[in-house]
């Protein structure tokens, strides 16, 4: 696969919303038939990709409507979700290793406090 056939796919890879199994199976299918496009029609420029199978858009927007509609919904609101939740969890492991770094430095700074005091040694002679 030339570099042209790579930034095709990786253009409709990106506007995919969802890349679920059936989506998977997509792309290795379009991948296959513009793999053997372009080594018969020897494709040297992204307007004949364009001519055709059409705009990446095009390309996803026809996948898309070809599917049923609520199972496509309910997965992109899962995704949905899904990133949500993982944001959420970043931002709050953020947060507590932020407060937990503040904390060793007030301890190192209270520790570094208290260990400029002198030292008392104590000798105990036995007979």
């Amino acid at each position: 696969m030339n570099k042209i056939c790579k930034a095709y796919m990786y253009q409709v890879k990106a506007l995919l919303p969802v890349r679920g199994r059936s989506e998977r199976i997509f792309i290795k299918k379009l991948t296959s038939d513009i793999d053997t496009y372009c080594e018969e029609e020897k494709v040297t420029t992204m307007e004949a990709l364009y001519d055709n199978y059409g705009k990446p858009c095009e390309v996803v927007t026809n996948y898309i409507s070809s599917m049923d509609s609520e199972p496509m919904m309910k997965r992109i609101r899962t995704t949905k979700l899904i990133k949500r939740i993982t944001v959420a969890l970043l931002i709050i492991a953020t947060v507590i290793s932020a407060a937990f770094c503040v904390g060793m430095y007030y301890s190192y700074q209270e520790h570094k406090n208290n260990a400029g005091g002198t030292v008392t040694s104590v000798i105990v002679e036995h007979n």
